[in-house]
């Protein structure tokens, strides 16, 4: 018995260091990138191959608002917004007191996480930029997301200090400075990576997470499939190839998803919100154009805006807030698609704290600020809109051990990934809103 104790941890042991699971978010990835590449002429060799050898989604619904750091958090806890806690990217702070702080910290987030479950299992667990990992605990090996000015030589510095101890200055001495600003897209991007692969290479976790931005960043600017666009995807592509190869490297056994956080919508057009509520009485400024009182406050996300009340009993506000969208939204020219009330949010599993949602029209961003004028604009892209919105649509692409090549899941719940993650690391995981998908049985 003491034997054959003995020869099954041996073998559990030996799987567990033998297999692992790498995930990359290619941010703003629209499915059809991949699989209607030839439609635009992509030479993406590794992610076609990838489409080839395993199970893919047609489409990912995603969260209400599909922006990055909620949805990366639906990613890995297999819950909504409403209940994970990430509402956005930014903090709502009308007065501006946060100075913009995002929601960087994963003490913030309020369920388990598939890091959690991994490292409760006993793995080792690594990630780059994953939006949301500050202080993530189950994280053995951790480069977190996070800036404060990002063109500062100080942000690396605080980046050292909020890495796993040592992490950073040991990888820096083989593939050079970290990169943590978002907006040198590209460069960035490979700066990751070369991070990402030390992480693999050397520290051998058998689950990690890795955030690549470029393609998001470069969208924004001309929209998806320019030329830009279509470039970036293609050295995104080459990065995903050597995270592969590393990771085989190392593991027999391999399982790699590739997915995104979201779609991305041309745009052509803007309606400024801010104005209204400013002329509306709703919010004060003052003779510097900051605000100094508010009743209701915009908070917008790119293609959508959560409306906040400070007073969530104000029934004299909210019937002054209702009439005021229903009259910007009878005017065709503000590109408002649908405003959302209390229930549809809780629907789409939104942030409990927003009054209204004001959905747009996908050619329509919408901002909140004292200068913007609503109409044309310079063409680019957003999302933030509501998940409903085909061009929205984010990807899931899953191949390893086990997995059908060519199996076509159809359009699925973001809420589901998480769980069938855990199914292919072979980790329990019951928190999650739906089962696992048809993809991996279990380790």
């Amino acid at each position: 018995m003491r034997i054959a104790a003995l020869l099954l941890f041996v073998f559990t042991s030996f799987g567990q260091a033998q297999s692992s699971l790498l995930v990359v978010s290619l941010d703003g990835m629209r499915p059809d990138y991949v699989l209607k590449a030839d439609e635009h002429s992509l030479k993406i060799p590794h992610l076609r191959r990838l489409l080839a050898a395993g199970a893919h989604a047609s489409g990912v619904g995603g969260v209400l608002p599909t922006v990055t750091y909620p949805s990366h958090t639906t990613i890995l806890t297999g819950v909504w917004p409403a209940k994970h806690g990430i509402y956005s990217n930014v903090v709502t702070d009308p007065l501006g007191k946060n100075l913009d702080g995002w929601y960087w910290y994963a003490e913030d987030i309020r369920v388990p996480t598939l890091w959690d479950a991994a490292a409760k299992a006993g793995m080792k667990v690594g990630s780059v930029s994953w939006p949301v990992s500050v202080g993530a605990k189950s994280v053995t090996y951790l480069i977190p997301e996070y800036w404060r000015a990002q063109k500062s030589a100080d942000d690396l510095k605080l980046m050292r200090v909020i890495s796993t101890p040592g992490l950073v200055n040991e990888i820096q001495k083989q593939a050079g400075l970290y990169i943590m600003d978002l907006d040198a897209a590209v460069e960035g991007d490979r700066q990751r990576t070369k991070y990402a692969v030390a992480i693999l290479r050397e520290k051998k976790v058998q689950f990690m997470t890795v955030h690549l931005a470029a393609l998001d960043h470069i969208e924004h600017q001309g929209g998806p499939f320019s030329p830009e666009a279509n470039a970036a995807l293609e050295q995104l592509d080459d990065q995903v190839g050597q995270l592969e190869e590393t990771a085989k490297s190392v593991f027999a056994n391999v399982t790699i998803c590739i997915l995104s956080d979201h779609g991305f919508a041309r745009t052509d057009h803007k309606l400024n919100l801010l104005k209204p509520f400013v002329e509306a009485g709703l919010i004060t400024l003052n003779s510097a154009n900051k605000i100094t009182e508010w009743k209701a406050y915009p908070k917008a996300d790119g293609g959508s805006a959560e409306i906040y009340l400070k007073d969530g009993h104000d029934s004299a506000t909210h019937r002054k807030v209702r009439e005021l969208l229903r009259r910007l939204a009878a005017d065709s020219g503000n590109g408002i698609n649908q405003i959302l009330g209390a229930k549809e949010i809780a629907a789409l599993g939104g942030d409990p704290e927003a009054a209204f949602w004001v959905d747009m029209k996908v050619n329509f961003s919408v901002e909140a600020n004292v200068t913007g004028q609503t109409g044309p604009k310079p063409v680019g892209g957003t999302h933030g809109f509501a998940p409903s919105h085909p061009e929205l649509l984010a990807s899931f692409f899953i191949a390893g051990p086990g997995i059908k090549p060519g199996l076509d899941l159809g359009l699925i719940d973001m809420r589901s990934i998480a769980p069938t993650l855990a199914n292919c690391l072979g980790v329990p995981f019951t928190s999650g809103d739906l089962k696992a998908l048809p993809v991996c049985a279990g380790k």
